[in-house]
């Protein structure tokens, strides 16, 4: 192999992996942001997504943006931090493991009925492990998997609402 077509290999590898780089933190923004929908999920999620989250596990694109806005809308709002990246990428698949720290702020309502005091959050720590493809508009999560390691505070309280929309999306 030619000096040129190891340093190509080369830049194809560092940009692969910047480009998942920024598909992880893309997704955890978003979840702060919010704004689900149908773009979005495109823009993240290839075809064939299967996530695996502490609510459920859901597969298909169709869903993605109902599945997020129904879970964030059980908290106020949040800040997902994701930090040591690990990508592996093999032609156009490509394996990714972060760590993940998620703050969750509850909704006012939540802290009514509980009667605590403003300002009560959710914490919780942990991984994910994703599986990413290269698709013709750039890598999407094909498999997303998250483990949570720890948690501080009281859970979200779940409407009965939310939990009818979940439980008919869950796989």
């Amino acid at each position: 192999m030619t000096e040129i077509a190891l340093l190509r290999r080369e830049i194809r590898a560092l940009t692969d992996r910047a480009e998942i780089t920024d598909l992880v933190s893309r997704f955890f923004r978003s979840l702060d942001e919010r704004g689900f929908d149908a773009r979005w999920a495109a823009r993240t999620f290839a075809p064939d997504i299967e996530v695996h989250y502490p609510v459920g596990s859901f597969r298909g694109l169709a869903d993605m943006a109902e599945v997020q806005t129904v879970t964030m809308n059980l908290f106020g709002p949040t800040q997902h931090l994701a930090g040591n990246h690990l990508v592996e990428v093999d032609g156009d698949t490509a394996t990714v493991r972060w760590d993940a720290v998620h703050t969750h702020l509850h909704l006012d309502t939540t802290q009514q009925v509980r009667a605590d005091p403003p300002g009560e959050r959710f914490v919780t720590g942990g991984w994910y492990q994703a599986e990413a493809v290269r698709t013709a508009d750039g890598w999407r999560f094909r498999r997303v998997e998250l483990h949570v390691t720890w948690k501080q505070g009281k859970p979200p309280l779940v409407t009965e609402e939310a939990a009818e929309i979940l439980g008919r999306l869950r796989v």
